[in-house]
């Protein structure tokens, strides 16, 4: 049976973030209306071309803020999501929250519908971070709503970003002792880019390097019982890592659905309309494809190589050039024997990154990325 990962965006905020580069809106009944209505529209013209309910292995409904939409609204998405779609054999049902929406009529009802997992926007936990990141919660309400997904029996994970300019290594620490007190099985940490366009790229605010924050996260997390898996994320045992993630890293097939989502398939990478009025008008005619691109044979393959680096799962050096050729095969290897010893992990069939070469990992692809250019 063929399986999909299915990511759906959910394309509302209660407020932007300083730093957010991705695409939201404010929430009204009307822009909610129309993006359901796009959802629906493309929901049906993917069970038509398939021809039946589609199976899933995992879900990830994303944003946006997806715990800002009412709980109407919600009945009404997972409804059109259950036309469609099987999820008999889905291992995994994410739904990302923060913590100033969440609210324990969310929590019961993904139950009921068979979400496993809540992915919450802690980013920190000290209040005069939170406050230049211009997010809407403080710790008290962070921690507060770290507790409720765990009562409610989800698997939590918990996102923070390090290198913000007031930031130290103390309250770094502290932000992680607090995540990891609240029993989170897993931890996504991202070092902070302010992408052109962002509120807090005009003042352009120096920012620390974020190398010692990085790898105290890999010393002290590793030290607490959670193990690095992927270049920015930890989990307590393998069972809790995001194995939808994961889809992306191994190279899996995945749908995308709602504006500006990416999908992939057999090497086929495309993109739906970036805005709500352009997607829900483009969906109502089932042109669902605003951009995409077919990767050629090595491209597919390198991009293949320098996903699977991200994990501490790697590549299986025999299975990558069955699947690729030998030729391709021996390029990838060759640059990588190339690295210094202390970055890349040779054993047996496997082939990592260290890590101390999870650390520079943007150097390494970029040797790799080379490769397109012979």
């Amino acid at each position: 049976m063929i399986l999909f990962s299915l990511y759906l965006h959910v394309p509302f905020c209660v407020s932007k973030c300083g730093y957010c580069s991705f695409y939201s809106q404010p929430f009204d009944d009307a822009s909610a209306e129309a993006w359901l209505g796009g959802v629906s529209c493309e929901v049906s013209h993917l069970s038509a071309i398939w021809g039946e309910k589609i199976p899933l292995r995992t879900i990830y409904i994303g944003g946006g803020t997806p715990s800002a939409l009412p709980i109407s609204a919600w009945k009404r998405l997972l409804h059109i999501l259950k036309s469609a779609f099987d999820f008999f054999e889905t291992v995994e049902f994410t739904v990302e929250a923060n913590p100033c929406s969440l609210t324990g009529e969310h929590l019961s009802l993904w139950r009921n519908f068979s979400v496993t997992r809540v992915s919450l926007g802690v980013q920190s936990l000290n209040d005069g971070e939170l406050a230049w990141l211009g997010r809407r919660h403080d710790s008290k309400t962070a921690l507060a709503a770290l507790e409720k997904i765990r009562a409610s029996g989800f698997d939590v994970s918990a996102d923070l970003i390090f290198g913000l300019p007031s930031q130290t290594l103390a309250s770094w620490k502290n932000s992680i002792n607090s995540i990891l007190a609240a029993d989170a099985g897993h931890i996504s940490i991202y070092q902070l880019t302010l992408e052109p366009g962002t509120p807090l790229s005009y003042s352009s605010p120096p920012l620390p390097d974020g190398y010692p924050f990085y790898r105290f996260a890999q010393w002290y997390l590793e030290r607490k019982g959670l193990k690095q898996y992927e270049i920015a994320s930890f989990a307590r045992e393998a069972s809790k890592e995001c194995r939808h993630n994961l889809a992306y890293w191994h190279q899996e097939n995945v749908l995308a659905i709602g504006p500006s989502a990416w999908g992939y398939l057999d090497g086929f990478r495309y993109r739906n309309a970036r805005a709500l009025e352009e997607y829900s008008a483009l969906a109502e005619k089932g042109l669902l494809i605003a951009e995409a691109e077919r990767l050629e044979a090595s491209e597919r393959g390198l991009e293949a190589a320098i996903l699977a680096l991200r994990t501490t799962h790697g590549i299986n050096a025999a299975y990558f050039a069955a699947r690729f050729g030998e030729k391709l095969a021996k390029d990838v290897f060759d640059t990588l024997k190339n690295i210094p010893q202390h970055l890349v992990s040779f054993e047996n069939e496997k082939i990592s990154l260290t890590p101390s070469g999870m650390r520079v990992g943007n150097a390494i692809w970029t040797e790799l990325m080379k490769l397109n250019e012979n």
